[in-house]
């Protein structure tokens, strides 16, 4: 299953508010820093409502913790210089 695939089966009704929060993170660099800091409140605000079975499952580790996602999001980020969470990479 490709990361599109993925996204498009768990979010089939939240790929509006989906594509506005990427295009803004692109384009406003203190929403990004925002969304790099509090990256569900930032999702939440934004209209995605997101779980942690999603996030996991975006991720490929379907079973980890709420902890262990937090890490990956927040060392993916810092990786990437802020511009991407690497979801799917």
């Amino acid at each position: 299953m490709s990361h599109s695939q993925t996204i498009d089966q768990l979010f089939p009704a939240q790929q509006d508010a989906l594509a506005r929060l990427l295009d803004r993170a692109t384009a406003d660099p203190a929403y990004l820093a925002q969304l790099a800091a509090d990256p569900l409140g930032a999702a939440v605000a934004a209209g995605v409502r997101v779980t942690a079975r999603d996030l996991g499952v975006l991720l490929g580790l379907p079973g980890a913790t709420d902890q262990e996602l937090v890490e990956v999001v927040r060392a993916r980020i810092a990786n990437s210089g802020g511009a991407s969470c690497g979801c799917g990479s």
